[in-house]
């Protein structure tokens, strides 16, 4: 299959896990039908960002146990963040997540070949990794240094129906780092066995929900 075509089998098996049962598809799926699936798509990709943003942050205190001190007492509230993420809208301050001294930005991406993200979602994935590094405040008027944050990739650990984000995320560090000849400067961080966290490189966090 090409990557002009739908794969018919997929799109009725997820209409099937949702509904709960069997899906009849439509002999020929006309551009409408799938401009409504794509209308629907927006809000679902907000949902699904916020609750990784809340995953995030009821994670925080385990991934900062091996950096004393870091975290201040504001942001081990944690119902109080929760709070302030559900009145928010997605991307409302540039990053997902800002609070000093933690900027983060959460993405939601399931591998487009399952093992490896797709071109588009390494083009996002790396844009973000980029502007993590670079630590500037995302909002209009003058620039702001950002270099004093602890720098957050989180994602959507996914490992369903044999797709591994896992192995998606490995790729992305070192084809990253190869591309940029940096080293090790990505590091994905195992919230059960977190590292002590520094200022000059970007955790990547995988969570799943």
């Amino acid at each position: 299959m090409n990557n002009n075509e739908i794969d018919r089998n997929k799109l009725s098996e997820v209409l099937c896990n949702i509904l709960s049962e069997k899906t009849q598809l439509k002999e020929n799926i006309a551009t409408s039908d799938l401009l409504e699936l794509k209308r629907a798509l927006n809000p679902v990709n907000n949902f699904i960002t916020k609750e990784l943003t809340d995953a995030f942050i009821k994670n925080l205190e385990k991934i900062f146990a091996n950096t004393p001190g870091a975290l201040p007492d504001e942001l081990k509230n944690t119902n109080k963040l929760l709070n302030d993420n559900a009145a928010v809208n997605v991307n409302a301050n540039g990053y997902d997540f800002f609070k000093s001294p933690i900027i983060a930005e959460v993405k939601a991406n399931i591998p487009y070949e399952k093992n490896k993200y797709g071109a588009s979602q390494k083009s996002g994935l790396t844009k973000d990794i980029n502007g993590l590094l670079d630590a500037k405040e995302k909002k209009r008027g003058d620039e702001l240094s950002l270099k004093d944050y602890y720098k957050f990739l989180v994602i959507l650990d996914y490992d369903r129906y044999d797709y591994k984000s896992s192995d998606a995320v490995e790729e992305l560090k070192q084809s990253y780092e190869k591309k940029h000849n940096l080293n090790d400067k990505l590091v994905i961080i195992d919230i059960e066995k977190p590292d002590r966290l520094d200022k000059d490189h970007v955790y990547i966090v995988k969570l799943k929900l």
